[in-house]
């Protein structure tokens, strides 16, 4: 009677790590995988499936993902047009992407010196697989192309990437330390910065922006929140979307230092746009991290 009781004992155990196995092979591959439990009503009364503070860096060396990038783009007109396919053949639409801060899309351009930087939300054109977009780069040469989508049915982070081509020859990268930035009447600060950063350790910046009085500035919300931080690495082998820390649905009326943690997996050179919108148009401030071993 007892060896029956033990075996059924180790059968329910045995049943359990398997269940707990499969369920951890479903988690998902980044931070940003993770929905909200409870819905989130966005500025616009959207309902937000994905909002995260994650710091981490997104080395797509490292992390491929199930999903290619066809990118056109008219020099002439500035317009261009996406699509997303997944590995199995299967484009994604509109109505099967979810809002993620505010937007079923995020691309982000980055040109080969690292000074050109755009965060653009492609729109549907209906209800058709292809999403347009207005892009007006400032430099020549190759630029580097993110897509970041969630969509529904997974409800797991995709990124996509690739290469758009722009006449002309690209500019050589340059990088100094720099907290410090202006921007027409602003001064943007990135507070908590070492003079060398290590790999793989939490740092929390603080990001303080002044008018030219030294005043807090006025700052108008931005995908649900009063600023959004991209970092690039040298070899632009990813990048790391940023947040505030503070949930960005809430204190929107709120002008106060705005704090982002940042972690990365390699050393070498990052630049850390920062952006913000006043008087209805975005502001991009860039600084330069050095991290080490």
């Amino acid at each position: 009677m007892r060896a029956n009781q033990t075996k059924l004992n180790v059968s329910i155990i045995t049943a359990l790590f398997v269940v707990l196995f499969v369920l951890m092979k479903f988690l998902p591959d980044s931070e940003c995988g993770f929905l909200h439990y409870e819905e989130v009503i966005n500025e616009n009364g959207e309902v937000e499936f994905c909002a995260t503070n994650s710091a981490g860096f997104i080395d797509l060396i490292k992390l491929d993902y199930p999903v290619d990038l066809s990118i056109d783009w008219d020099h002439l007109t500035s317009d261009g047009t996406i699509e997303l396919k997944m590995d199995g053949g299967h484009f994604l639409f509109p109505h099967e992407l979810a809002f993620t801060h505010t937007k079923i899309m995020h691309l982000l351009l980055i040109d080969q010196s690292l000074s050109d930087y755009h965060h653009v939300h492609p729109k549907p054109l209906g209800i058709d697989k292809t999403f347009s977009f207005n892009f007006s780069p400032k430099m020549s040469g190759t630029y580097t192309v993110f897509v970041e989508v969630v969509p529904k049915r997974t409800r797991r982070q995709l990124i996509a990437s690739g290469k758009l081509e722009i006449n002309g020859k690209s500019v050589a990268q340059k990088f100094s330390l720099k907290t410090i930035d202006l921007q027409g009447d602003l001064q943007f600060e990135l507070d908590g910065v070492p003079n060398e950063l290590s790999v793989n350790q939490d740092y929390r910046f603080i990001l303080r922006v002044r008018d030219s009085l030294g005043i807090e500035a006025n700052l108008e919300t931005i995908m649900g929140a009063k600023a959004h931080m991209v970092a690039f690495d040298s070899e632009k082998r990813g990048f790391a979307h940023m947040h505030p820390i503070d949930d960005p649905l809430s204190d929107l009326k709120e002008n106060k230092d705005l704090s982002f943690l940042f972690n990365v997996p390699r050393k070498g050179w990052y630049r850390i746009f920062a952006q913000v919108k006043r008087n209805g148009k975005p502001i991009y401030a860039q600084f330069d991290l050095k991290v080490g071993a």
